[in-house]
């Protein structure tokens, strides 16, 4: 052997590890541009060495298609192949691509009359719908191309995809990206931080997560979105151009791009190309290029496929954008939770149309892992395309004598010990006297998105608390006209003001007080969740782990720390003085029947209906839907593939029924849809 190929077996295995990493294990291991080159690499020794690929045995990963699909989901065969795409990286490559374009339709090299179709290029999940008749059969992630994982449940919890399209007869693939927008990427992480359960990687890592989640109502709680713009198999669908395709999409009520362009020549193309890079910090979406498809959908029959892409179609990646700076600071700052929060200062520098100065820390493994020191060298980009995010220390360029960052082993505003318990990233100070945790908790408590009290921004609170006035949010409620006026920059009017939305907050509704109560793991979500569950207060405070772990999007974590949290003295003491004060919130609507009360079911399998349906329809009955098997467990509903919940159900004498004998317990309770 020589080293050139020790070097294509080693490359040949490099590529696959990262091609598992991402497209089975929705886990990318290194940046896209870093596997692009590797990639690229590796075709262009294949090329120079045909007989390379044959001689090593088995598929090249330069030559396959996406990943293997999980043994957790029901495999199908695409009806037509899902395939990738070439890439491009400059103008040259495109103008080569278009080269080898017109000689596949028998023309010129330099014939540059084409009509393309540009497109974005977004880093989600591609999945194929697949009708018959004009009615949805299922929906599947493309996994290698040939045979994919249904994933239908997950997929109808994206908006705007149809189940039937009327008038049409014979079969229809629509293909497209489901993706998670950067905004709720940023919020799930945020929690996920708060948690201190793993960060998503990108939002691709995030929507692909999410459709490969069994519970449908997980992947909802993801807020995914779709975008749908080809059609493999597609009897009866008039269309002679990609543009048209777009438009009967659009027309059948399909999500479908507002940044599609039709193009005249490849000097338009590249033009669009420029446009969509200088415009890409403006997406809701991460996108990490643009597509070129010839229009003209018979041309591209004829131009054919190689044996991974289509000849008629280009991926004209946008360059990475990365940037050197100084890691000048690493403070840490102490969250309404206690949470110790560290955070970079850097020299400011400009990336994606935005000076960034900043970059969170996460948590003390994170910069143990980057082993990151005062002085050093940093290479910044933006996480989504929002938040900034140190990817490496560039080693070489580091200050001689520079220091391992020392953790606080004390808070640093109040001096206490801080914790860590096992399994948590996350560190804390666990003293409630803390001054820096009062003005969090009292900041966030009149935010917008908890009880929603115009007029107390940072600074009143901070004088609120340095002045002995305020202690915690209860004490809010119990100022007046004249202590309001005597601070900085405050008067009769601004008082007035201020006690005004004071007063109109008591009545706010059940969630915004939940929320405002800064429990650990309840954001606005949760808190929704939680009120529209338990409906008032007092159920909620009176709710056990297992009540709590049974709303939809709660796990034993978030049940055991609201229960904790809700069990607290001094927050009984809390809740206790704000209700003194008039603090009342408005009851949710939670309007259920009796006919299942004191019965305990839980739901597992592939069911005919969604899960998330019978669950609203039994617990409208009065019933209680967990996720564990137990010896309290009155009926276990299981479907196809039902796996280790039944295998417990059998073992405890729990009363198994599908959904036939489902129907029949309801009808005899009289339980109706």
């Amino acid at each position: 052997m020589t080293p050139e190929f020790d070097r294509y077996l080693a490359l040949r295995a490099e590529v696959a590890a990262h091609n598992r990493a991402y497209y089975e294990q929705d886990a990318p291991s290194i940046p896209d541009d870093a596997y692009d080159a590797l990639a690229r690499e590796l075709r262009d020794l294949e090329a120079a060495h045909p007989d390379w690929a044959a001689q090593a045995g088995s598929d090249s990963p330069a030559q396959t298609v996406g990943g293997a699909p999980a043994a957790a989901f029901q495999p199908v065969n695409h009806p037509t192949p899902m395939t990738s795409l070439d890439n491009a990286f400059d103008d040259a490559e495109l103008r080569d691509w278009q080269e080898k374009l017109a000689r596949a339709l028998g023309l010129p090299a330099d014939h540059d009359d084409f009509t393309f179709t540009g497109e974005l290029k977004i880093d989600g999940l591609s999945v194929n719908l697949y009708y018959l008749d004009g009615e949805l059969q299922w929906a599947a992630t493309r996994g290698n191309g040939v045979t994919g994982e249904i994933v239908t449940a997950q997929v109808l919890t994206v908006p705007g995809i149809p189940t039937t399209l009327p008038g049409l007869r014979g079969e229809l693939e629509v293909r497209g990206e489901v993706y998670m927008s950067r905004a709720d990427f940023a919020a799930f992480n945020a929690q996920a931080e708060e948690l201190g359960t793993p960060l998503l990687k990108n939002p691709r890592n995030g929507a692909a997560g999410a459709l490969r989640q069994k519970d449908p109502e997980v992947t909802r709680s993801r807020n995914l979105r779709a975008i749908l713009y080809a059609l493999g198999k597609r009897d009866g669908v008039p269309a002679r151009t990609q543009g048209e395709v777009l438009a009967w999409l659009r027309d059948q009520g399909f999500p479908t791009s507002e940044h599609s362009e039709e193009l005249h020549g490849l000097a338009a193309a590249a033009d669009y190309h420029a446009r969509m890079t200088a415009a890409r910090s403006s997406f809701e979406f991460d996108a990490d290029g643009t597509v070129l498809k010839l229009d003209d959908l018979r041309a591209q029959e004829e131009a054919g496929f190689t044996s991974r892409a289509p000849r008629w179609a280009i991926a004209y990646k946008f360059p990475v954008e990365e940037v050197e700076t100084t890691l000048e600071a690493i403070t840490v700052n102490v969250g309404r939770t206690g949470k110790l929060a560290p955070l970079a200062h850097l020299a400011p520098r400009l990336i994606e149309g935005s000076t960034v100065s900043r970059a969170t820390l996460h948590n003390e493994d994170f910069i143990r892992d980057l082993d990151l020191r005062i002085g050093d060298t940093v290479v910044v980009r933006k996480s989504g395309g929002v938040i900034p995010q140190i990817m490496r220390v560039l080693t070489d360029r580091r200050p001689d004598g520079a220091q391992p960052f020392e953790f606080p082993t004390h808070c640093p505003e109040c001096g206490h010990e801080v914790t860590r318990a096992e399994g948590d990233a996350n560190t804390y100070c666990p003293n409630p006297a803390c001054p820096s945790q009062a003005f969090e908790r009292i900041r966030y408590f009149v935010s917008r998105g908890a009880m929603d009290v115009r007029g107390i921004g940072e600074k009143l609170v901070a004088q609120l608390i340095e002045t002995g006035l305020v202690r915690d949010a209860a004490d809010l409620y119990g100022l007046n006209a004249e202590q309001l006026g005597s601070l900085d920059r405050s008067g009769e009017k601004k008082a007035q003001n201020i006690l005004s939305q004071l007063d109109a907050s008591r009545g706010r509704p059940l969630w915004r007080l939940v929320n405002a109560l800064g429990m650990n793991h309840v954001g606005e979500r949760n808190a929704q969740a939680l009120a529209r569950a338990f409906g008032t207060l007092d159920a909620l405070l009176s709710a056990t782990p297992e009540q709590i772990e049974s709303v939809p999007g709660m796990g034993g974590v978030i049940a055991q720390s609201v229960t904790a949290s809700l069990a607290d003295p001094s927050m009984r003491d809390l809740i206790a003085r704000l209700r003194d004060h008039g603090v009342n919130p408005q009851e949710e609507q939670v309007t259920r029947g009796e006919q299942l009360q004191g019965l305990n079911f839980v739901i597992t399998g592939t069911l005919g209906r969604p899960r998330d349906a019978i669950k609203a329809q039994l617990e409208q009955a009065g019933g209680r839907v967990t996720g564990s098997v137990t010896k309290k467990t009155s009926f276990l509903i299981a479907g196809e593939e039902a796996g280790s919940k039944l295998a417990r159900a059998q073992e405890l004498g729990v009363t198994v029924l599908d959904e036939a004998a489902l129907d029949e317990l309801l009808a005899a309770r009289g339980v109706t849809n």
